[in-house]
């Protein structure tokens, strides 16, 4: 397997939004805050729950996460992290 080299740090997240493809450019220990893009797109993240965090669905990649194994959430207005 062929490893894409990333265009950030190895310290910062680098997590990839499923569908819109924007990279969080935080530093990797950032949790529980969403993740952030350089776009101001924010985001949280849990496994998919479709292919559970694989990323492949029946021999393909999951249509659901785009084969990241994370999906993006939605969370209420109410969110308190932590």
């Amino acid at each position: 397997m062929n490893e894409q080299p990333r265009g950030l740090g190895k310290d910062l997240c680098g997590r990839v939004h499923a569908h819109t493809g924007a990279e969080c450019y935080l530093p990797d220990t950032h949790y529980p805050r969403p993740h952030h893009s350089l776009t101001d797109q924010t985001w949280h993240d849990g496994l998919c729950t479709q292919c559970a965090g694989s990323g492949m669905l029946d021999d393909a990649l999951c249509s659901a996460c785009n084969g990241t194994a994370f999906e993006p959430l939605t969370l209420p207005e109410t969110y308190q992290p932590g």
